[in-house]
């Protein structure tokens, strides 16, 4: 007999399936140990003894289903797995319900990948402890919503921001924006482009911009969507991103003429860290001065497109993995060469960087120190604000 109580597997998967409707199999890394979860899914594919503990409720039913073929095989509930739902979170079943048609789904290729981008997001949101369930968030339209800006991160998936105005559909129509998260003192766009070059689309992005400003503008409060974040499947794909960076026709289909800031995030360990150190309170600031303080006396600088100016070098911050940031560095290595920079980074993100920066990452006034994702993310993290 298998409990259905939070904290389990069980659980979690049911309330991500909830909100996401299905989800990829070759994924389930995210939420995980692979293995353990392919067999979770493995046993939930029978039909099973389950028990509701807090009600104590019993019943026998088949929780998961599978379908589909090579990158498209997707996990869903089961017809069975309803009533359930509906007993443990009847927000969750209401929310489900409405949002997937009632529990049929399209087994078109373009819907699926969608879902499953959606689903991605999701998940890697759900690891960085940035709270995306629709029925354990404030509703975007809610005035509350500026009091939890001030205490934990939120994630906003695509489906509720387009349903935020009844007449704003065709605003965000030819974007490819997946989410949008606020956290303390900011905001991000989302986007997921799984292991695909970045197809942008300069006219539909900038209309997402002035639609996440104008839903996440209450009582005053103003932030501009300058930055977004870029979920890849690894750090490759941050390499095919950059190289399509300048051959687009048109001046607003260049990633680095969209946002300020274009922070690519690999779905995996690495980026969950990632997500969870940008989520956090003045996190660009505090950064910085882990980096740099260390090294010294440092001061600021804007110029040559660089973080910090310490002894005659010019220190250089990746850790961030801002794209946009990263073009005009290499600008800065081209035009005042004869200067001294040092390049920091974590070591699996030198598959793009060497590539990308050509025979600069070779020349001796460019040094390279390299980080470990766990020890930034315990000096942000390790404890709770």
């Amino acid at each position: 007999m298998i409990f259905i109580r939070d904290g389990t597997r069980v659980y979690k998967l049911l309330m991500l399936l909830a909100c996401v409707g299905e989800y990829p199999m070759r994924s389930v890394y995210l939420l995980g140990n692979e293995r353990v979860w392919k067999r979770k899914v493995r046993e939930l594919q029978q039909w099973q003894d389950f028990c509701l503990p807090e009600s104590g409720e019993r019943g026998r039913f088949q929780m998961l289903t599978v379908s589909g073929k090579g990158k498209n095989v997707t996990i869903r509930l089961h017809w069975s797995a309803l009533a359930a739902l509906k007993r443990i979170r009847e927000a969750a079943y209401s929310y489900y319900m409405e949002h997937f048609n009632q529990h049929h789904f399209s087994g078109a290729v373009t819907h699926v990948s969608r879902n499953h981008r959606l689903a991605e997001t999701v998940a890697m949101c759900m690891a960085a402890g940035i709270a995306v369930l629709p029925w354990e968030k404030p509703e975007i339209h809610d005035r509350t919503i500026r009091q939890m800006r001030t205490k934990t991160p939120c994630c906003y998936l695509s489906r509720e921001l387009k349903s935020f105005y009844e007449g704003e559909m065709k605003k965000t129509e030819f974007t490819r924006l997946t989410a949008a998260v606020v956290y303390p003192n900011g905001m991000y766009a989302v986007y997921n482009t799984r292991d695909e070059a970045m197809l942008w689309r300069g006219g539909g992005e900038e209309k997402a911009q002035i639609l996440l400003e104008d839903i996440f503008r209450t009582d005053g409060w103003r932030n501009e969507a300058k930055s977004a974040i870029l979920l890849g499947r690894d750090f490759r794909t941050a390499a095919v991103t950059l190289e399509g960076a300048f051959v687009r026709r048109h001046l607003k289909e260049r990633l680095d003429q969209i946002y300020e800031n274009l922070y690519f995030v690999p779905m995996n360990e690495i980026g969950i860290k990632m997500l969870g150190i940008m989520t956090r309170r003045d996190w660009r600031i505090r950064l910085r001065e882990a980096i740099f303080g260390r090294l010294g006396t440092w001061e600021n600088t804007d110029k040559k497109a660089c973080d910090a100016h310490i002894s005659g070098v010019y220190h250089y911050c990746h850790l961030d993995g801002d794209l946009c940031s990263l073009i005009r560095f290499r600008s800065t290595l081209r035009r005042w060469s004869e200067e001294t920079y040092v390049l920091h980074c974590y070591r699996e993100q030198i598959v793009y960087l060497k590539e990308y920066l050509g025979d600069y990452s070779g020349k001796g006034n460019l040094k390279l120190r390299l980080y470990a994702p766990e020890t930034l993310h315990t000096h942000f993290c390790g404890t709770k604000e």
